[in-house]
């Protein structure tokens, strides 16, 4: 008999546990820890109660928060976790195989749902239900298969330490009845925990930016012959079969194991475009052909969407057209951002790009430090240092040129640079607003250049895709490939912006550019009131870098002090001055 209980976020954040878990009658005498008035009865739970389990809770969003919920929604047949470990296992025979004791939530991602599920016998796995959100379930499909092969060669190919995948699914016709990966569970400490951004010296946060660093040396080790995604060979087309992934390979397991297949980038799965066949999604064996194809998947996605009577009439309607002209300028452009390089350089080859190395994605054995190759990572001020790292959530993952990877995002830095307060004129006069404002821009800073520091000493092939001149280039393609027109129509200023700043800097790269791909001083003109209008747009829109969403403590504290009110429409939004609600999330 299953039973339910939950515990808060806060808890998860403080000790990296389940908030939530199903738990069978035999294991009730190991919880008797717990407040037994926490736990309900599944089978007399009411609906409420079993929904809460499946719900998603961990954040709220300013706006259509019902719609972004139910997008998060993950319902499945628990019971069904017993046959998927009996047949991984091969248990068919064991007159008691084990059973499951308990499945706790440990995660509520940005793509997907983490649970622990705990065995009878003590051994326990990761259960990952990816959210369904506005993917097709061809993409889903696609998004597993490649990310299970992805892990699957940096396992079996450079010994990286990746929790292994012991069942999958990327369809529902499984006992779970949900697409589903199963993974070993590995017991370690989150390196989130332990990361500072802004807090200390360089020095301090220096052993995590370096574990970062040594996992990127196993993932840009290969060389690879094209642009797009990495799949087990018999889950691509068969014209697909023969061609090599990557050359050199000796061992005779691993030479037919994997292929290049279609990428699984988000650009080329949008809404409209969402089907086989219905865009080209590689693979690519020349950079120029990757760069077109992705502008071309984004047009492609926008004529589709204007083809809609209901979307063509709407305010989305109204802003199409300038994201279709600016992406075809875009697409003009694009086969221009090759740096001027031999096409042979290192810049410019295929190589491995994980879209989440975070540490929020990394897991560390924290061990006595031994002052030797084997343990590098030590942290300062202690005995102690960072072993063994975790590299997790592989969905995603692509393979294109060096170039265009850049830095994490979570270190990646556009702004000013400022090394030390003494660049900065009279800073200890300032306000102790700006001057958290300046330490924010030394310490961001700071980072991003020890990322670099780092590069150059373990990759000195790469260091160039580093250089202002490369960032100038690259920064339009990293731009396309995140604007969302789906959470403000305006969001396409950044775009264009980026062109007309690429435009106006006249690199090499762009000498031969026509009018095709030109803004002229008139769009310039009507682009700077527009830009100016989106920038204050964004100032005055509460949590626009994370699309509105916040956790949900956060959100409640906000609502309760009533620096968050509910408008008209049903979002949320700052009050106004005079009383009244202020302009919608959702305008």
């Amino acid at each position: 008999m299953l039973r339910l209980a939950r515990y808060s976020r806060r808890t998860w954040l403080r000790q990296l546990q389940a908030n939530r878990s199903f738990a069978t009658t035999r294991s009730q005498a190991k919880q008797a820890t717990k407040n037994d008035d926490s736990f309900v009865e599944i089978n007399s739970a009411s609906e409420k109660e079993r929904e809460d389990f499946f719900s998603y809770t961990w954040g709220s969003w300013l706006k259509n928060d019902k719609q972004e919920k139910e997008k998060r929604y993950t319902p499945f047949s628990v019971e069904g976790i017993n046959d998927v470990v009996r047949q991984f296992r091969n248990e068919k025979d064991t007159v008691a195989p084990a059973q499951v004791k308990s499945v706790a939530s440990l995660s509520e991602g940005k793509h997907h749902r983490i649970y622990l599920v705990q065995m009878d016998d003590q051994s326990q796995y990761i259960l990952r239900i990816p959210y369904p959100l506005d993917l097709s379930w061809e993409a889903r499909r696609a998004r597993m298969q490649s990310e299970v092969a992805t892990m699957d060669f940096m396992r079996k190919k450079w010994d990286m330490r990746i929790p292994k995948v012991v069942s999958w699914s990327p369809t529902a016709d499984n006992p779970i009845r949900r697409e589903y990966m199963m993974m070993e569970y590995v017991s370690a400490t989150n390196l989130m925990s332990k990361w500072h951004p802004i807090q200390g010296s360089i020095a301090d946060r220096a052993p995590a930016l370096g574990v970062v660093v040594n996992l990127l040396e196993g993932i840009l080790a290969t060389r690879f012959n094209g642009f797009g995604s990495l799949y087990f060979t018999e889950n691509v087309d068969a014209k697909l079969q023969d061609k090599l992934p990557y050359e050199g390979e000796e061992d005779k397991e691993l030479v037919d194991r994997w292929r290049l297949g279609p990428s699984v980038e988000s650009s080329f799965w949008q809404n409209g475009i969402d089907h086989e066949g219905s865009t080209d999604r590689g693979p690519w064996y020349d950079p120029h052909d990757y760069l077109v194809a992705v502008a071309k998947a984004h047009i492609t996605a926008y004529r589709v969407l204007l083809s809609d009577p209901m979307v063509a009439t709407s305010e989305l309607g109204l802003f199409l057209p300038t994201w279709l002209d600016t992406y075809e300028k875009y697409a003009y452009v694009a086969p221009r951002l090759i740096p001027d390089v031999p096409a042979d350089s290192d810049l410019l080859s295929p190589r491995l790009y994980h879209p989440d190395m975070d540490p929020t994605n990394i897991l560390v054995k924290i061990a006595e430090a031994k002052g030797d190759a084997t343990t590098p990572f030590t942290i300062p001020g202690t005995n102690k240092a960072y072993t063994d790292p975790y590299l997790l959530d592989w969905e995603g993952a692509s393979i294109k040129p060096y170039f265009l990877h850049g830095a994490p995002k979570f270190i990646n830095y556009t702004g000013y640079k400022i090394y030390k307060p003494e660049e900065v004129d009279q800073y200890d006069l300032l306000p102790d607003q700006q001057k958290q404002q300046i330490d924010y821009m030394i310490a961001a800073t700071a980072n991003q250049y020890s990322f670099e520091f780092l590069i150059k000493h373990h990759f000195p092939t790469l260091i160039n895709a580093f250089s202002p001149h490369a960032k100038t280039l690259r920064e339009p393609y990293k731009i396309a490939t995140a604007s969302d027109y789906k959470y403000h129509p305006l969001e396409i200023v950044d775009l264009r912006d980026s062109l007309i700043k690429l435009q106006q800097s006249k690199p090499v790269e762009l000498k031969d550019l026509d009018q095709k791909g030109v803004f002229t001083e008139d769009d310039i003109e009507k682009h700077q009131i527009i830009a100016g209008e989106w920038d204050k747009t964004v100032h005055q829109t509460p949590f626009y870098s994370t699309k509105g969403w916040l956790p949900q403590d956060m959100f409640e504290d906000l609502v309760k002090s009533k620096e968050l009110v509910k408008d008209a429409n049903g979002n949320y939004v700052r009050p106004s001055a005079d009383g009244a609600d202020s302009k919608s999330t959702s305008e």
